[in-house]
Parts: C-alpha cells; sequence; structure tokens
C-alpha cells in the first residue's frame, strides 16, 4: 500500500474516533496527516514508483527507487549491467561479483519540498583460491530518506505541531561466480543475494519488515564486444505492518540486457531492462553510456510509462584513476527535476583477474596445460607435440615456451 492510501486510512479511522469520542485533538490528527502529508505523499507515490499509475497495494515504496546516479542517467537500467556498487545494489546483487577492488560509495539525492535521500554502500572482494565461491563479494548498504517537518493543522486551521516522516533500510549481500571459463574470471554465471531490513516512520506510527533480494547475471564475449543478461527478485518478503494495517512488500522482478563494444578505443554500454512491480504493469527502459577517453562517462535513457515528465534521464561522471563521481538529472513534469550526486572510491590492491584472451591465445593456453598433465604422466614426448600446437596459435605464450624447454630435455634423457 502506497502512504497516500495509508494516510488516508489512518484519516478516516481517526475521524470516526473524533465523532465518538467527541474529541477535537483527535480530529485534528486526522486533519494534520490529510493536509500536511497530501504533498509529499504525492511525491513520494510518484518516485517511489518510477511513475506506477497503478500502484498503491505495497508498503515500502521507497525501497524502488534507485540511488545510483549512473542507473538513473541511463534511464533506470542496470539489471544486465556490471561495473557500479550503488547500482548493483539498486538493480541486481549478482553484479556484485564483478567488484574488482574494495569500495565505498556514498551517494546524495536531492528532490523537491526538501526532500532527500542518502546512502552509504562497501564493497569487499573475498580472496580464497580453493573453489569460485571464496573468491566471492561481501557487500553492506545503509540508506535514508528524510523528508522535513511538516507543519501540521487541526480542524479549526490553527497550527498543532510538526509531523515527522522517513524511512531507513539496512542490507547486506553476498555475491559470487558460480561458472565461467577458468582463463577469464570475469566472463561467466554470477549470482547474488541480500538480505534487508527496511523501516518506515509517518508520525508516530512505524513499520518495518525484513526482506530479501536475489539476482542471476551472465556475461560473455559476443561479436567484438561484451554482452550482459540479468535477472533480480527484489524485496520479497512478508511486508509491513503500518498501525492496524498490513501491507505487502514492494516486491518487484527486472530482467535486463547490456553490450559494452569499443567506439574510437573508449567503451560504449547499450542497455536494455524490463521491471514488473507486485502491484502495477509491466515497465520499460533503455539507456546508452560512453566512457570518452576513459575520464569522462556521458549517459542518456528513457523510461516508458511515466505518468510524470517525459521519462528521458541524463547523467555524466568523471573518473580520475580509482575515484568516481557521478550525476543523474531526471525530469518529474509540473513537479520539476530530482538531482542524484555519488562519489566512490576504490582501494588496497586489486583481485587477480587474467585479461580476456583471444580465441587463438585461449587454445594455446589449453594445450600448455594439456602438455602439462602428459609431463607428469611421463608422456614427454606427446607433451611436445602439444607445446608445439601451442606456440603455433601463440608464438608469444611463454608458459608454453619454458614449458617446451623442460619437455625437450626430458626427452633427451630419457631416450
Amino acid at each position: 500500500m502506497s502512504l497516500k492510501a495509508r494516510a488516508q486510512r489512518i484519516n478516516m479511522r481517526n475521524c470516526r474516533n473524533a465523532k465518538t469520542r467527541g474529541n477535537g485533538t483527535a480530529g485534528g490528527h486526522a486533519a494534520r496527516f490529510f493536509r500536511a502529508l497530501l504533498p509529499p505523499i504525492l511525491l513520494l507515490h510518484c518516485f517511489g514508483a518510477a511513475a506506477h499509475a497503478a500502484a498503491g497495494r505495497s508498503g515500502g515504496e521507497f525501497l524502488r527507487i534507485s540511488q545510483s546516479p549512473r542507473s538513473v542517467g541511463m534511464g533506470e537500467t542496470g539489471a544486465g549491467l556490471y561495473g557500479d556498487l550503488l547500482g548493483a545494489i539498486a538493480m541486481n546483487p549478482a553484479a556484485l561479483a564483478r567488484t574488482g577492488y574494495r569500495e565505498a560509495a556514498f551517494t546524495y539525492n536531492t528532490w523537491l519540498e526538501g526532500i532527500t535521500s542518502q546512502q552509504a554502500a562497501y564493497v569487499h572482494p573475498l580472496r580464497g583460491e580453493r573453489s569460485e565461491l571464496l573468491r566471492g563479494v561481501l557487500a553492506g548498504s545503509i540508506s535514508m530518506f528524510s523528508i522535513p517537518t511538516i507543519d501540521g493543522y487541526n480542524n479549526s486551521g490553527a497550527y498543532v505541531s510538526g509531523v515527522e516522516a522517513g524511512d531507513l533500510a539496512a542490507s547486506a549481500y553476498y555475491a559470487a561466480r558460480l561458472y565461467g571459463p577458468w582463463e577469464d574470471r570475469r566472463l561467466g554465471l554470477f549470482a547474488g543475494a541480500g538480505l534487508k531490513y527496511a523501516r518506515e516512520k509517518l508520525d508516530t506510527v512505524t513499520a518495518d519488515a525484513f526482506l530479501g533480494d536475489i539476482g542471476a547475471l551472465w556475461i560473455s564475449k559476443l561479436w567484438g564486444g561484451t554482452a550482459g543478461l540479468g535477472a533480480s527478485v527484489q524485496s520479497i518478503g512478508d511486508g509491513f505492518k503500518f498501525d492496524s494495517i498490513k501491507d505487502d512488500a514492494p516486491a518487484q522482478v527486472r530482467a535486463g540486457a547490456s553490450y559494452i563494444i569499443l567506439a574510437a578505443g573508449d567503451p560504449l554500454t547499450f542497455t536494455l531492462d524490463a521491471k514488473k512491480p507486485n502491484d502495477s504493469g509491466l515497465i520499460y527502459s533503455a539507456g546508452t553510456e560512453y566512457l570518452l577517453g576513459r575520464v569522462v562517462a556521458l549517459r542518456a535513457g528513457y523510461i516508458s510509462d511515466a505518468d510524470l515528465g517525459s521519462g528521458l534521464r541524463f547523467g555524466g561522471g568523471i573518473y580520475i584513476k580509482l575515484l568516481q563521481f557521478d550525476y543523474a538529472l531526471a525530469s518529474y513534469g509540473k513537479f520539476g527535476p530530482a538531482h542524484r550526486f555519488s562519489l566512490s572510491y576504490k582501494f588496497g590492491k586489486p583481485v587477480v583477474t587474467t585479461p580476456h584472451l583471444s580465441p587463438e591465445q585461449e587454445q594455446a593456453k589449453w594445450k600448455t596445460e594439456r602438455a602439462r598433465e602428459m609431463m607428469r604422466d611421463r608422456r614427454y614426448y606427446e607433451a611436445v607435440l602439444e607445446l608445439n600446437d601451442a606456440l603455433e596459435l601463440d608464438p608469444s605464450c611463454v608458459e608454453a615456451l619454458e614449458l617446451m624447454r623442460k619437455a625437450r630435455s626430458l626427452v633427451d634423457v630419457s631416450k
């Protein structure tokens, strides 16, 4: 249930109580909720549901708001994309498994009427060597949604007191690669899951819930570029009990695709997403990003079914070594623009990954490993033949060259 509908129910209940008791103060509370909260309720309804005209049955709608300027600048896409800590948390936790550094990110979002949100996130890659799961990633996030104190009035129009409203969410995630080529851990099938605690406050009434996220992401080389396919289910759980009303969790399903190619030597990204909230219809979005000189990112996107504004989104970013600053602008028609800012920093040593190899280099690597196994079985002559094939495919393969010298010496000794 949306905050708008919830406030209306509270308003009706308080009005009935006021009539029963003949108490003007209770009636004042009813008017206070209805009059004072209606503007921010409408804003929350519009922003949180991303123009879902039919939304209204779920609580915790603030959880549907993407805090990532990169994601928003690309039309609120990212279920099939990687490379953004805040975007992975907002769109698909499986993308966290692609994280190569320890990273901290902070975001500040400003909307209308002084409504703001803040988020802090941290991700920590694990360095286990025994299995893919031990090389997973841990991440955590905490976010707050703040609304300035709103003046409250009674039925006579006299000021009574301020109305407080706000939201809080804390989450923890784990992601890892489940399957992929041994020579490049950046490719393959990734999965991630998270548990989050969310709390809403409306005047003196609060509601909380424990919810879960789960996602999968497939990344592969395709037609000279890198393609990604992803899907996630977000905010699944028992829902919120706000006052005496039980609301559904703000669950939604996302699916997305991405394709990254080099244009003039710099990455050019295209994304396409679809999402289905549990209380409204399908919403489609598309976006693009061009990383100019590997320093300046330019982004644009469009989201369908936008009741507010045209659905266009714009953004950009600056990359200075391990420091990244991002910004996004979204228009909401008569409500005006919304701004998002974020700052992230990568630190520590990177997780060791093997750069992507050409098909010939990959085959040479495979033949070299096969030759190594033959040498363990003392099949030295067969190993030499295998290494000859490897060097024909990749003459610069250092491992094959070194192993060839050793294999030839062993062939001579064994004669």
